[in-house]
């Protein structure tokens, strides 16, 4: 009965060394080089014994590492005699090859990951004639430049510039004591009364008619004024007392 043998297969030395690496379960910062160099070398004979091609790139690692292992049977320089820092440690360049090797495999895994759920995604055809409708015929724009949308912008820019401008509202200043003065004024060029509706200015603001108000009030208070009427559904009328015309009063604003 025949019996087939089969070796794992690896893309290269690396590969093979970081297999070794993780199936020994060692730190890659700090390899047996001794064992992982025999591990190594046994590989290599199973493959020249079943007559398999080795590539040249193996025989060269294994080179390198027979030459690790045989640096490290070494006795240490000192340290003020080591030209780098290989001479502690001659797997330094192996580690870091390894590790660099590792980053390159793990990104060409995520990429071939990356590939495999692409291919299971279709895109949707990206034909102009889909969008044609979309459009005009013509351009309505065309032959326009720059200089002629910004002479187009302008009045939208005025109408914008106005629609927001900022005007001060200026507050009355009128007191009850300049409004009662008015009211006097008014009062001596009609001895005869003036009736209470048309004794507010036309035109007056709300602030000015309150304000007017509350000096006749003050007014009649002081018996500058007098108030009469004739009966309940009769005009109010106002009339002048006993000071003189234009007389001005000092009340409180």
């Amino acid at each position: 009965m025949a019996y087939e043998i089969h070796l794992p297969v690896f893309d290269g030395p690396f590969d093979l060394l970081l297999h070794l690496i993780q199936k020994n379960e060692v730190d890659i910062y700090d390899i047996p080089i001794a064992e992982i160099t025999a591990q190594y070398l046994a590989y290599l004979a199973q493959m020249e014994a079943l007559d398999l091609e080795i590539a040249s790139e193996f025989l060269v690692m294994a080179a390198t590492l027979l030459s690790i292992k045989a640096r490290m049977l070494l006795p240490k320089p000192p340290p003020e005699l080591a030209d780098d820092e290989e001479d502690f440690d001659p797997r330094l360049k192996l580690v870091r090859d390894l590790l660099e090797y590792k980053r390159i495999k793990e990104a060409a895994r995520e990429l071939e990951a990356f590939y495999q759920e692409r291919q299971q995604k279709f895109a949707r055809p990206n034909d102009i004639s889909m969008y044609e409708n979309l459009f005009a015929e013509q351009n309505p724009l065309a032959g326009k430049t720059l200089e002629d949308l910004t002479a187009a912008f302008q009045p939208v820019w005025q109408r914008a510039r106005q629609a927001e401008q900022v005007r001060t509202i200026r507050r009355d200043t009128v007191s009850i004591g300049t409004m009662a003065g008015r009211l006097l004024k008014r009062l001596a060029a009609r001895p005869e009364g003036i009736v209470f509706a048309d004794l507010f200015e036309a035109g007056g603001t709300r602030l000015q008619v309150i304000v007017g108000f509350l000096a006749l009030l003050e007014l009649a208070k002081v018996s500058a004024v007098k108030v009469r009427q004739e009966n309940s559904d009769a005009a109010i009328y106002i009339i002048p007392a006993d000071l003189a015309a234009g007389q001005e009063l000092t009340l409180d604003a």
